[in-house]
């Protein structure tokens, strides 16, 4: 089955070059193309003079890679006069740029195709000592791979090392410092090929992301959550002895292929930054804010060597204006698919799931220009959701930097949705208020409790003896004193005897009530008895001293005492009635 499906593959591919080949009416006429080797991205850019040699119009430029390179192919671009061209992928390996203007019958033009390549630069050897230097084989073509013939060209590889143990002669060719150029080669038929090997020094990190997992959390409330989750493995020359810590210490820059901290790049407007693992925060992390952007300095736990890896997760908040926009119910979410995770970034596999509010429908997807593939859709319940928020869920293989580009999601969003959670908040706070009302209401008891009955009716006498005594207070005591002060201003015996004929009728009347209250008192707590006698009993005092201060009242009116006198028998039987009504109120209290 395997041989047959790739049998088939190679077929289809073949033909499609053959239409492309009889179908063509493009030359090459110059070919400039540049190879940076510098890192661990094999980044191809090939500056392309297209002359039309036929005389039918054409519209499309054949862009198609070197068999041999497809397996590691991640970016394809084409730019005419500096603009980009919608790039059509055909088949693998094989792409039509859509030239920004109809080529007529001699017409020329100017492209630029860059294309970049993961995994192609071969650690050589394979495994290294900790001091050594990494190096490094790259396969590839001394001709520019194309389905038009090539009148002239010239390939030029940028390895950032001058130390070069080897590269494949081919006249003309030779080695400059840290270059080594192909060419000019004059009249190179189409799809020719020339393998040639060049085995230098790389140390630049070969740092690979085998899985991305990055979870974008968007709340109509003014913020968006992104978390993302890394396995990130060092993919160049494994480690061969034993890693030496004190080694490492001594001289940090002896063990050149070491990874030990590599730069993230979020949002300028990203706040909350957190950088964790399995094992929780990791502290060594540093975060620089700066106008176009903050910049999270990761250091592992440990350095990177060559087959090493790490995992670790990082999450931040933006504000919901800077990805999402609308206009009514019509929604749009724009955010980068994937972002500046460090340098030269590799991703193997990338996984975004997107989490929508509750009650987001009609999605439309409008993606970057390189292959993203849409799973199904799923659901997720948060806290107070219902019925479970809509998570869109993309994956993508085989990105770098040049991915870094946005996806946009159009969706429909009713605004009355804002008040489900607020309103739930409300309804489920009612309903423990309402039960807690209920139960504390509520008699669980199996059999009455008598004695619990009889103590309830006690208080509740109580606090109405306690009200009675108070109206004594304030209709009798407090009456009765201020007629003693008006006696003293002004002698007016009617006044005294009218007024004074109210305060003993209220006075009968509000003793009789607090006699009667007594008396179910003691039926009901027989034990109280003692306690109600004691009351009954500073009652009384307070009776005698009322009548001590109404009979000073009748001495002022007959003139039968000195006003010197009257002062000092006042001031006593206010201090003792003031004691007497505290006795009263501590007696109730005892109660």
């Amino acid at each position: 089955h395997y041989y047959i499906t790739n049998n088939l593959r190679m077929r289809l591919w073949v033909l499609a070059v053959l239409v492309a080949v009889a179908t063509a009416q493009l030359v090459n006429k110059n070919v400039n193309r540049v190879v940076d080797l510098t890192t661990q991205i094999a980044k191809v850019t090939a500056e392309v003079e297209v002359e039309n040699s036929g005389a039918s119009v054409v519209e499309v430029y054949e862009v198609v890679v070197d068999p041999s390179a497809v397996k590691h192919l991640s970016f394809v671009s084409v730019s005419e006069h500096g603009n980009e061209l919608p790039v059509t992928k055909t088949s693998d390996g094989v792409y039509e740029a859509t030239l920004s203007s109809s080529l007529s019958s001699g017409g020329k033009t100017s492209l630029v195709v860059m294309t970049t390549f993961t995994h192609s630069l071969e650690p050589y050897p394979r495994a290294i000592n900790q001091p050594d230097n990494q190096l490094v084989r790259f396969h590839s073509n001394a001709y520019y791979y194309s389905v038009y013939n090539t009148v002239e060209q010239f390939s030029k590889f940028n390895l950032g090392s001058s130390k070069i143990e080897s590269f494949t002669p081919r006249s003309p060719s030779n080695k400059e410092s840290q270059t080594v150029k192909y060419g000019p080669y004059s009249n190179i038929p189409a799809q020719t090929s020339a393998k040639v090997t060049i085995h230098f020094e790389n140390n630049s990190p070969f740092l690979t992301v085998t899985t991305l997992k990055r979870i974008v959390e968007v709340s109509h409330w003014g913020n968006i959550a992104v978390e993302e989750h890394y396995q990130l493995v060092h993919t160049g020359a494994k480690l061969k002895s034993q890693f030496s810590r004190l080694d490492f210490q001594r001289n940090p820059i002896g063990a050149p292929t070491a990874v030990k901290s590599f730069r993230t790049v979020l949002p300028a407007s990203s706040k909350n930054v957190y950088y964790r693992d399995d094992i929780g925060n990791i502290s060594t992390s540093n975060l620089r804010e700066t106008e176009d952007a903050n910049e999270l300095e990761i250091r592992p736990r440990f350095p990177l060597f060559g087959g090493w890896q790490t995992k670790y997760y990082i999450g931040y908040s933006v504000p919901s204006y800077e990805m999402l926009s609308h206009s009514g119910q019509n929604y749009k979410l724009e955010f980068p698919f994937v972002d500046h995770s460090y340098d030269n970034l590799v991703i193997d596999e990338a996984e975004v799931s997107v989490i929508l509010p509750e009650g987001a429908s009609e999605f439309e997807i409008v993606y970057p220009n390189y292959e993203i593939v849409r799973e199904a859709d799923g659901k997720v319940k948060t806290y107070l959701d219902t019925f479970g928020r809509p998570v869109l869920t993309f994956k993508a293989k085989n990105l770098e930097e040049n991915h870094i580009k946005n996806i946009e999601i159009y969706y429909k969003f009713n605004p009355i949705m804002l008040l489900q959670e607020p309103l739930l908040v409300v309804i489920a706070f009612m309903v423990i208020f309402a039960s807690v009302i209920i139960i504390v209401r509520l008699d669980f008891s199996i059999s009455v409790d008598e004695n619990k009955e009889a103590r309830q009716r006690v208080a509740y006498l109580v606090e109405e003896l306690f009200a009675t005594t108070g109206k004594v207070k304030s209709s009798v005591s407090d009456e009765t004193c201020e007629l003693l002060a008006a006696v003293k201003a002004k002698k007016d015996g009617k006044h005294f005897k009218n007024v004074k004929k109210e305060i003993d009728a209220v006075y009968k009347t509000l003793t009789d009530e607090a006699t009667a209250v007594c008396k179910k008192i003691v039926t009901l707590s027989p034990s109280l008895s003692d306690r109600v006698a004691d009351f009954t009993r500073r009652e009384g005092d307070r009776k005698a001293l009322l009548a001590s201060i109404s009979g000073l009242a009748e001495k002022v009116l007959g003139d039968k005492i000195s006003k010197t006198t009257c002062t000092e028998q006042e001031n006593n039987l206010l201090a003792k009635l003031y004691a007497a009504q505290t006795a009263i109120e501590d007696s109730l209290a005892a109660l």
